[in-house]
């Protein structure tokens, strides 16, 4: 459970619980049996989400749970519900076999292996769904700010079922720009065909799936810039060790 949103500063205890519970929880058994997990070894673990006056939920963990059992946190209705929208989606992409960024990936979008020769028309297509002067989508770290504010209008669904492909081209180009690389479909790698963005490198291979796949579908807020820094601070390391001991 994220720890970022709940309301307490501070895990609440047992007893904290236990007097929350007592003075204004009322159980909701829907959600807590959503949360029940049922493992090989016969155990399940059965934490307990509880509705509080305000709009918020309580989340406490099965009591027989080492550390924290018996503990609990509270979070605001909205981001309790996304959890929720969450985990079903993790559930469900795993259960069809779509635990990677690339299965995930190859499994909604519409080009697949015809991917690159599409980039370009995505992107103006990218500029009209949103709405967004294509000017203003010149591939600089700032454009992805602009496009992270537009996308927080819409549902994770629609933006993997819609668009996946659209921003997977856009910020590919972002990186593309950014490292003087080029696109190329992987049929080296593990993983099957795929895009990724090139440098001429086998140590380093950049992944606008795994931005895309990580903005979308996390728990924070859309954040395209911050994502794609990410990828091409994780490629850092790489790039050093190239530079030190050669290709």
């Amino acid at each position: 459970m994220g720890q970022k949103n709940r309301v307490n500063d501070k895990r609440l205890t047992k007893k904290q619980v236990s007097e929350i519970i007592k003075a204004e929880g009322k159980l909701h058994q829907e959600y807590t049996r959503f949360f029940e997990e049922k493992y090989a070894t016969g155990y399940i673990k059965q934490d307990k989400v509880y509705e509080l006056q305000g709009d918020k939920y309580l989340y406490v963990f099965d009591e027989k749970k080492m550390a924290v059992g018996g503990k609990g946190d509270i979070y605001p209705k909205d981001y309790f519900l996304k959890l929720v929208r969450w985990n079903q989606r993790v559930r469900d992409d795993y259960a069809n076999n779509r635990g990677s960024s690339v299965d995930h990936w190859r499994f909604y979008s519409k080009y697949k292996f015809d991917f690159i020769d599409h980039v370009q028309p995505m992107i103006t297509d990218l500029a009209k769904k949103l709405g967004v002067d294509s000017a203003k989508l010149d591939c600089t770290y700032e454009s992805l700010g602009l496009i992270s504010i537009e996308c927080q209008q819409y549902d994770s669904e629609q933006l993997f079922h819609e668009w996946y492909d659209h921003l997977v081209a856009y910020v590919g180009e972002v990186i593309k720009k950014r490292v003087n690389g080029t696109w190329e479909m992987n049929s080296a790698l593990a993983g099957g065909i795929f895009p990724f963005i090139s440098v001429n490198s086998k140590y380093i291979s950049y992944m606008p799936i795994n931005v895309v796949w990580k903005t979308i579908g996390g728990l924070e807020d859309i954040d395209f810039r911050k994502q794609t820094a990410n990828e091409v601070r994780r490629n850092a390391l790489a790039a050093k060790f190239e530079k030190d001991f050669g290709k």
